[in-house]
């Protein structure tokens, strides 16, 4: 009997369950590298789409407006390299300055320093809220050719720190404006003139001829002042000059 209960027991310790042992597996983890290649194709990616959203978003092309342009372009061409911009952008308007009160004086011809006739000077003032206008009108003729220069002078810059003063030169030959220039002045410079910034109409005709030969007449005539400036003090000062 006492054999029979052993065997019993060792049957049913061998039927009891074995409990399975959990087997980890580990995996290994990226790269380095392939991390960096991985963030640099999403970056190229979301830069692709970024561009291709922002070109969605663009006009058609206008082939009126790339035209346009191009118009603009070739005439500041003409008027930089022709010198026009020059002779309507600081030339005159540096010369006709104070015609407007010259004119009245009886020794007005003598500071005319180009062959214009019919001389005819006036100023005004156009006042726009705060914003104030100096408008000076001179019509002349040059060579039988009624001519008109209106300077608009919309004095200094309101922008913060912006020592310039800005103005605008229309010109007219007979009752058409052939030129409308945008022009400013430096307060900062020394020898502080007019210069030419930009047009915003331009007509090409034979008054180019004239402005041009205008300009040369003021500058011929500048350049015989200060020549003879320069030879009368020479002479008086070998007048001085005792070298035995």
């Amino acid at each position: 009997m006492a054999v029979f209960w052993k065997k019993k027991q060792q049957e049913q310790k061998a039927a009891e369950p074995v409990m399975a042992t959990e087997v980890i597996i580990q995996t290994q983890k990226p790269q380095q590298s392939e991390l960096d290649a991985a963030a640099k194709e999403l970056a190229n990616s979301l830069r692709t789409y970024a561009e291709a959203s922002y070109m969605s978003q663009q006009a058609p092309p206008d082939d009126d407006l790339k035209a346009a342009h191009n118009k603009v372009h070739r005439a500041r061409k003409i008027v930089t390299e022709g010198r026009i911009a020059y002779a309507l952008g600081r030339c005159l308007p540096e010369h006709m300055a104070h015609w407007h009160a010259w004119s009245q004086r009886d020794d007005f011809r003598t500071w005319v320093k180009f062959d214009a006739t019919n001389i005819t000077s006036s100023r005004t003032t156009e006042e726009i809220g705060s914003s104030r206008t100096e408008v000076t009108t001179n019509d002349f003729t040059f060579r039988d050719r009624p001519y008109r220069l209106v300077f608009r002078d919309r004095g200094l810059s309101s922008a913060p720190g912006d020592d310039t003063y800005r103005g605008e030169v229309n010109f007219f030959s007979g009752e058409i404006c052939v030129a409308k220039f945008s022009v400013s002045k430096d307060l900062m410079d020394e020898y502080a003139q007019w210069e030419f910034v930009d047009l915003s109409g331009f007509r090409v005709g034979t008054w180019m001829q004239d402005v041009l030969d205008m300009a040369a007449q003021i500058e011929g005539s500048q350049e015989r002042s200060m020549n003879q400036f320069v030879d009368d003090h020479t002479r008086r000062a070998a007048d001085e000059i005792d070298l035995g």
